[in-house]
């Protein structure tokens, strides 16, 4: 099965708008969005206050894949854009750090049968070695930790949402 990371710099770089111009071009390729929690319930959510999913506050167990179609295509969502783009398979990852490898092996053996995953998230690359990694970045440079932990093993940076770059090499790549 393929793989494909998309990570970004910052928030609000682009990755769930680069995954809906993907999904058309990777056709039948399932998405797994991976938010993983990496605060407790009495920190501050890694997000900032004005952002939050609340998933970080949430959380009670190591992990919980989410399939559930009355969550997953909620309007305005990550996951709902993902579902109207055309994605026909949908997972929602929420993880501690400690579970994500299980949790994105878990994942994966619910996704048998597509030829592909788009994965979305920085925390990913720590344990897969994607067939495509792309970073979102902004021309300022500014990265947060967890984009520092993992720029070297990056195979593409997009700077300032130039996604025809990254469509482009997707293409070359897996058509």
């Amino acid at each position: 099965m393929k793989t494909i990371c998309i990570t970004a710099a910052a928030s609000k770089l682009g990755k769930t708008t680069l995954i809906q111009e993907l999904i058309p071009v990777l056709k039948d390729w399932a998405v797994c969005k991976v938010t993983t929690c990496v605060r407790h319930a009495e920190d501050d959510c890694p997000r900032g206050n004005e952002d939050t999913c609340g998933v970080c506050n949430s959380l009670d167990l190591p992990y919980v894949i989410i399939a559930d179609k009355s969550i997953i295509n909620k309007p305005g969502t990550d996951t709902g854009k993902y579902v109207t783009a055309g994605a026909l398979q949908v997972l929602w990852i929420q993880t501690r750090p400690e579970a994500l490898a299980e949790s994105l092996e878990e994942a994966v053996s619910q996704l048998p049968d597509v030829p592909g995953i788009l994965f979305e998230g920085n925390h990913v690359m720590s344990y897969l070695k994607p067939d495509l990694s792309i970073m979102m970045t902004r021309r300022e440079g500014i990265y947060k930790q967890s984009a520092l932990d993992i720029r070297d093993s990056i195979d593409l940076f997009v700077e300032d949402w130039d996604f025809g770059k990254a469509v482009d090499e997707v293409r070359k790549k897996f058509s």
